[in-house]
């Protein structure tokens, strides 16, 4: 199941000169890897402006990725880009990259430079990763016309900061003790009757005066092998937190 993400999975830029919308592809985003699998970034950039001329078509759009990421990070096999059901051709370094800031709209993170139109054209891309990181915004950046830019946004996409939550693991050792009962069971086998002589014939209808049961003690030294398997389970109750004093000049002292 997804975990709850704590950033947008769309990006809406109908009002401005650049009118696109761009959607978190979660159908085919694989944000939570399992074991042999790589995480995966899917959009949907869609065109909903109208045919008039201050609004513009999409030149190039960027999506600002953590800045940690280099391209070796990126699986450069795995980046597909589709305009109008139509794939495309990608050269990564070139129609695709990494730069550091795009000086038209001076949004560092990965350019995908295709043209789509304004007028319902669509653009899906999607990308792989090598290592996996957080979830969490991302700005989204687009370049339209000339001179038409729409910046200001955010979208979930692969994070290195802010965003971020420290895992820290904890152990506690203890002692864990469960009482064993043994319970003896003695399970007769199939008896059999084996004669011992000729028979007997006695006149009359009267057995002679014996018990109706025989009674003998059967003993067997035994070893009762006892599997048991030892572990605990952990919950997290509610956390509580010590504030310091708040700064507006990032993280200091923090090591």
């Amino acid at each position: 199941m997804l975990k709850q993400l704590l950033c947008n999975v769309d990006v809406d830029y109908s009002q401005t000169e650049v009118p696109f919308q761009i959607a978190l592809d979660l159908e085919n985003s694989i944000l939570d890897p399992l074991p042999g699998q790589n995480q995966k970034f899917c959009y949907i950039v869609t065109g909903v402006g109208s045919d008039v001329p201050e609004l513009k078509d999409l030149s190039h759009w960027v999506l600002g990725i953590c800045d940690l990421i280099t391209e070796d990070d990126i699986i450069v096999e795995s980046i597909t880009v589709v305009i109008d059901d139509e794939p495309q051709t990608v050269v990564f370094g070139d129609n695709v990259e990494l730069i550091d800031p795009d000086p038209t709209t001076g949004c560092s993170g990965l350019k995908f430079d295709f043209p789509v139109s304004k007028l319902g054209g669509e653009m899906k891309v999607c990308f792989e990763l090598e290592n996996v990181y957080q979830v969490g915004p991302n700005p989204v950046c687009l370049k339209g016309g000339r001179t038409g830019t729409a910046t200001g946004q955010s979208i979930c996409g692969p994070a290195c900061n802010g965003s971020q939550n420290c895992q820290t693991f904890t152990y506690q050792t203890a002692t864990v003790c469960a009482p064993v009962v043994v319970t003896p069971v003695a399970t007769p086998g199939t008896t059999r009757t084996i004669c011992c002589g000729d028979p007997v014939i006695t006149p009359g209808a009267q057995c002679p005066s014996t018990t109706r049961h025989c009674y003998f003690t059967v003993s067997q030294r035994v070893c009762i092998e006892v599997p048991i398997t030892f572990g605990a389970t952990a919950e997290v109750r509610e956390p509580r937190i010590e504030c310091e004093e708040p700064s507006g000049e990032g993280c200091i002292d923090c090591n």
